[in-house]
């Protein structure tokens, strides 16, 4: 058999820029924090390790512990994390990408020896050419993105869930919402997005005439409606919103001004005042889960 050479610098660059494209994707997936700057220097790091992994001295890398926190270091020189939850996101969008990286280069392997060797369970790839390997990146983003897309969005309904402060007349409450991606209300006065909520959560800020309209379910009522409104102080205040989702078509929402509303986002209170919250006489969610649905400009 013939020997096989390592070149140092080449096995540096080929690690480095891989790895960036790995950490790119992870931030593109998860919508964190970061800078080109700090992807690269943690593309590096991971880069520097694979070099070191291959000296005979140090194949004390190699071990399971140590590639952990080879992780935990490229994530935290990469992102700006601030919440465990936050942490645990990214940590698995990393290994989802990886190991889909490592399922194309077991492809190679199995599609065209010629360009990929095997060694002590080590993958040596050499010469093999650059629009194969563009075209093999393309393709693992496309899957990465379309499968943890799904996940994100289709399953893994905690990510969607925000806490909301609605503030109004130095009276606060919370509420738990989701993130509705299919919420297009409008004020049609104003044009401010529509934060929809339910009754039972905003009842106690409400006005008693406007609590006796929810309370009697006669939120269809408009001469009872338009009768409340004009005897409420809350008059320049109030707002009726026509849908054509939760369940009726062609339906009006009575909503109000609120003097803000707040969503929490990684860690921080956002505070927006353009903003128009909609009162339902129904429950959002079955299992209780959330109270609220967000329209996507108040997290954008």
């Amino acid at each position: 058999m013939g020997s096989t050479y390592l070149y140092i610098d080449i096995l540096f660059v080929d690690n480095l820029v891989m790895n960036f494209i790995i950490l790119r994707i992870v931030y593109k997936l998860s919508r964190n924090r970061s800078g080109v700057w700090r992807l690269w220097l943690a593309a590096a790091i991971g880069a520097l390790y694979a070099v070191l992994i291959v000296l005979p001295e140090l194949r004390i890398l190699q071990k399971i512990p140590m590639k952990l926190a080879l992780s935990l270091i490229m994530l935290l020189t990469a992102f700006e994390i601030n919440t465990f939850k936050e942490f645990i996101k990214i940590f698995i969008i990393l290994y989802a990408t990886t190991f889909i990286f490592g399922g194309a280069a077991l492809s190679l392997y199995f599609i065209n020896h010629e360009f990929v060797d095997i060694s002590n369970g080590t993958f040596i790839i050499s010469n093999y050419p650059i629009k194969n390997l563009a075209v093999a990146c393309i393709l693992v983003i496309m899957l990465v993105h379309s499968v943890l897309e799904y996940i994100r969005l289709r399953i893994s309904r905690d990510e969607l869930l925000y806490k909301v402060e609605i503030l109004f007349e130095e009276k606060k409450l919370v509420v738990d919402a989701l993130l509705d991606t299919g919420n297009t209300l409008l004020d049609p006065i104003s044009h401010y997005p529509v934060l929809v909520v339910e009754f039972h959560k905003i009842r106690d800020i409400l006005p008693p005439g406007i609590k006796a309209i929810f309370d009697e379910s006669r939120e269809n009522d408009l001469e009872m409606i338009m009768q409340a409104m004009s005897e409420s102080p809350w008059l320049a205040r109030f707002r009726m919103i026509p849908f054509t989702a939760l369940g009726k078509a062609n339906g009006m929402l009575l909503g109000f001004k609120p003097d803000s509303v707040s969503v929490l986002i990684n860690g921080s209170w956002r505070r927006i005042y353009n903003i128009v919250v909609a009162i339902y006489n129904n429950k959002l969610s079955k299992d209780k889960q959330y109270q609220a649905l967000i329209h996507p400009e108040m997290v954008a």
